[in-house]
């Protein structure tokens, strides 16, 4: 499942993208115009992982404020289960 949170000034680029497919998570950091990756901005975490969730917290806190990184997590969380051991 594909979710695109439209942000504008709020997020590098605009947009956060965040695409689940089975266990991995991939987040990505889309231009607002040509809804291109920005590079650099991004990655992947599967939800097994040791900490998923804080590195996808890490991730998130990257591209975009704390409070919409934590917005982006619930809907995340709200998906899938995450290791947090």
């Amino acid at each position: 499942m594909t979710k695109q949170f439209k942000l504008g000034e709020h997020a590098i680029g605009g947009i956060i993208k965040v695409d689940i497919t089975g266990q991995t998570i991939r987040v990505q950091a889309l231009d607002y115009d040509t809804k291109k990756p920005v590079p650099f901005f991004g990655g992947v975490v599967l939800a097994s992982d040791r900490n998923a969730h804080d590195k996808l917290d890490d991730l998130l806190n990257d591209i975009t404020t704390s409070y919409y990184s934590q917005k982006v997590l619930d809907w995340i969380k709200s998906k899938i289960a995450l290791s947090e051991w």
